[in-house]
C-alpha cells in the first residue's frame, strides 16, 4: 500500500445484499407513491366527468325539459282570428315545442293534435298542450279567461314561470330559457316590455309577452278568492273588464305591490321583448301611440339621459338576447324560424348575400304577412345591412 492511503474496504456479500434490498425498498416506495398519486388524479378526473356529463345533458335537454320549469301560454289574438288554427299549427312546427307552448283554445278544433293540459302527468313533456276554456267563458271575455288560465296552469303544471303571449307572437326559445334561468320563482315577478301612458298604470305589453313567477301567480289567485278584491273583474270599471292586461298590472302595483322591471340589455339599452315584427322593429316604423307610451317610463325606472327609454332603430333595436317579436303571421313564422336556424347552424359559413337571398326567396309578401306587418326592404335598400346584422345577432335564440 502506498504510505498514507486508506486500505480498501472489503465489502462482504451480506453488505451488498443489504444495499440492494434498501434500494429495492426505495424503488418500491417510489412506485407506491406514484401509483397513489396517479390513482388520485384518475379519481378526480372521473369525478369531474360524472359531474359534467349530466350537466351537458341537461344543457342539451333544456328546451324540452320537465314541464315544472316554465311554459309559454299562447292566448288568442284579436287580430285575424279565422287564421288562428294555421298560426297554432305553424307554431307547433317552429318555436312551440322548445318554448313549452300551451295553447288556450275555446274549441278543440283550433288545434286538435294537442294533449289536454290536465294530462300533463300521463302525457309527459310533449308540447304543445291545450288548455280548453269552459263554454261559459266567451271569446271576448278576456278577464275571466285569463283568470281561468292562470288558475289551471298553476293547479296542473305548476311551473316556476309562465310566459304569456298570443298566437301572433314569435318566441326565441333559447333566449327565453336563458332569461328565465337568471330569475327566482320564489320571488314576485312581472317582466316584459314596459309601457306607460301619462296618467295610466304602467304595464307590460301583452303583444311582446310578459313573465309571471309561481309566487306571483299564487298570490294573484289568493287575491282573486277575496270577494271584495280590486283585482277581480267584477269589482272594477267596464273598461278595465275588457282589458285583462291592464287590470292585472293595476292589481300587481296597487294591491300586491309588484313593480315592473327594466328588461333592456344592460350593454346597449336595446330591447329583448318586441311588440312589432322584425321589419318594423328594425326600421323603427312603429305606431306613434306605442312611442308615446315610452315617454313616461322615467317615472318608474328613473331618467334615461341617452335614449329616454325609447326603442332604438337599426341594428341597435334588438338585444342579442332578444326573446320575442309580434304581428308575425303563420307564413312569416316559418320563414323567420328557418332563416334563424340556418344562420345558427352555418354561422360564419353563410355569407351576408346568402342570408339576404334566402330571406327574399322565402319571406311572404302581402297579404300573407298580415295587415300589421311590413314587407322586407327592396333588394337595393341600405336597410339590409341592419337586417342581416340583427339576424346574425339573434340567431342563437
Amino acid at each position: 500500500n502506498v504510505v498514507g492511503e486508506a486500505p480498501p474496504v472489503d465489502r462482504s456479500d451480506n453488505d451488498l445484499a443489504k444495499a440492494s434490498s434498501t434500494q429495492a425498498q426505495r424503488k418500491k416506495q417510489f412506485h407506491s407513491v406514484w401509483h397513489r398519486l396517479l390513482a388520485s388524479i384518475c379519481s378526480f378526473l372521473l369525478f369531474i366527468i360524472v359531474i359534467l356529463i349530466p350537466n351537458a345533458e341537461e344543457e342539451q335537454n333544456d328546451a324540452t325539459g320537465p314541464p315544472s320549469y316554465y311554459v309559454t301560454v299562447v292566448l288568442p289574438s284579436v287580430v285575424n282570428p279565422e287564421k288562428r288554427p294555421l298560426r297554432l299549427d305553424n307554431i307547433s312546427k317552429t318555436w312551440g315545442p322548445a318554448s313549452h307552448a300551451v295553447y288556450v283554445v275555446h274549441n278543440t278544433d283550433e288545434y286538435a293534435e294537442g294533449s289536454p293540459i290536465e294530462d300533463v302527468q300521463s302525457s309527459g313533456t310533449f308540447f304543445p298542450k291545450v288548455c280548453l276554456v269552459p263554454e261559459t267563458i266567451k271569446v271576448d271575455d278576456g278577464v275571466p279567461r285569463l283568470e281561468y288560465v292562470i288558475r289551471t296552469i298553476h293547479n296542473t303544471i305548476d311551473p316556476d314561470f309562465a310566459f304569456f303571449v298570443n298566437d301572433h307572437t314569435f318566441v326565441l326559445p333559447n333566449h327565453l330559457h336563458q332569461f328565465l334561468r337568471q330569475l327566482d320563482s320564489s320571488k314576485d315577478l312581472y317582466v316584459g316590455h314596459a309601457l306607460k301612458g301619462e296618467k295610466e298604470t304602467a304595464f307590460n305589453s301583452g303583444a311582446s309577452g310578459y313573465v309571471l313567477s309561481r309566487t306571483t301567480m299564487s298570490r294573484l289567485i289568493t287575491e282573486w278568492d277575496k270577494p271584495d278584491s280590486k283585482c277581480s273583474g267584477g269589482n272594477v270599471s267596464k273598461w278595465l273588464q275588457g282589458n285583462p292586461g291592464l287590470l292585472t298590472a293595476k292589481c300587481f302595483q296597487e294591491v300586491l305591490g309588484i313593480q315592473l322591471i327594466d328588461t333592456r340589455d344592460k350593454a346597449d339599452s336595446s330591447h329583448k321583448f318586441h311588440a312589432y315584427g322584425l321589419v318594423r322593429t328594425i326600421t323603427g316604423n312603429v305606431d306613434q301611440w306605442y312611442l308615446n307610451k315610452h315617454q313616461h317610463l322615467d317615472a318608474i325606472f328613473g331618467e334615461d339621459i341617452k335614449f329616454h327609454h325609447m326603442p332604438q332603430k337599426g341594428a341597435l333595436c334588438c338585444s342579442k338576447d332578444t326573446i320575442s317579436f309580434h304581428y308575425v303571421e303563420a307564413a312569416e313564422n316559418i320563414a323567420f324560424w328557418e332563416i334563424l336556424q340556418k344562420v345558427q347552424q352555418q354561422s360564419d359559413r353563410i355569407s351576408d348575400e346568402q342570408i339576404k337571398v334566402t330571406m327574399i326567396q322565402d319571406w311572404p309578401q302581402r297579404p300573407d304577412i298580415g295587415a300589421y306587418a311590413h314587407p322586407l326592404p327592396v333588394s337595393q335598400s341600405p336597410e339590409w345591412n341592419d337586417m342581416i346584422k340583427v339576424i346574425r345577432k339573434i340567431s342563437p335564440g
